[in-house]
């Protein structure tokens, strides 16, 4: 892995058991509407995530803000 956010969103919800159904789906819950093709959008790098999606990803995939921009 490296900066890419994508990248690091895809890690944690494959550590987490969800697909990206179920990651969508959670996200909604908590929110934020993004669908499981946005989801798929950001893991591959072809949509923009903005700051407030972040902030929900990282709620919902239960890592700290900062370990989405992390380089591994």
């Amino acid at each position: 892995m490296d900066r890419n956010i994508g990248a690091k969103v895809r890690h944690y919800r494959r550590e987490r058991g969800l697909t990206q159904k179920e990651l969508a789906a959670q996200l909604q819950v908590d929110g934020c509407d993004l669908s499981e093709i946005m989801v798929a959008q950001i893991e591959i790098g072809r949509r923009m995530v903005s700051v407030f999606e972040i902030d929900k990803l990282a709620e919902v995939l239960r890592v700290d803000y900062n370990a989405l921009f992390a380089q591994d």
